[in-house]
């Protein structure tokens, strides 16, 4: 990922430093999306979309886990 890391900006308006506005949520996570794969999008898509599926076969792996480990 090449996300840069955060700092301080400042810019001067009018002679005074001031800090730009903050870039917008939409515009961040679009930032995001693209730095990711289309594999790596597509297979978060899924599993975000089945979330139900996902969470059934989560809890199903969960009590598979507890049964091994109290036999």
């Amino acid at each position: 990922m090449s996300a840069p890391l955060p700092h301080a900006r400042v810019v001067r308006k009018g002679g005074v430093a001031v800090a730009p506005p903050p870039v917008p949520m939409r515009e961040r996570l679009a930032a995001l999306e693209a730095g990711l794969g289309p594999r790596t999008r597509d297979a978060l898509a899924a599993i975000i979309g089945l979330w139900p599926v996902t969470a059934v076969l989560l809890l199903a792996l969960g009590l598979m886990w507890l049964s091994v480990m109290n036999a």
